[in-house]
């Protein structure tokens, strides 16, 4: 089942981004900052390992995009980006990072981001 995690959206665009969840019929969850240090698998019910990491939490806007695929994955992007639901931080669901806390995931995300910044600022100069 398709499903969006949540983060640190305020009210008004949590709501947005559920209703056009549902309006794809995916299912969609806000996780609060005390549920940060499970894995994104037990947070999705695909595990029972309910054991927590420590670590710093974020108050950055983050979507985890579970089980959508292909042209749904698409579609739902460009929806966000019609729509103006702009969200800096997105992952979509892999092997590799569903053993993640949402803690490691953000840190994860912020590592490519700065990567990114990095490669792209080499070359201008």
């Amino acid at each position: 089942m398709s499903e969006v995690l949540i983060y640190n959206l305020p009210p008004e665009k949590d709501a947005k981004v559920k209703l056009l969840c549902r309006k794809f019929g995916f299912d969609s969850r806000s996780i609060e900052k005390a549920e940060f240090g499970y894995t994104l698998g037990y947070l999705l019910g695909l595990s029972q390992d309910d054991s927590t990491r420590d670590g710093e939490d974020f108050g950055e806007e983050m979507l985890y995009l579970a089980e959508l695929r292909g042209g749904m994955l698409n579609l739902f992007l460009d929806q966000l980006r019609r729509k103006k639901l702009s969200v800096p931080l997105k992952a979509i669901q892999t092997d590799r990072n569903i053993g993640f806390t949402s803690r490691e995931l953000y840190r994860e995300l912020c590592a490519e981001r700065e990567a990114i910044a990095r490669g792209t600022t080499q070359h201008q100069g």
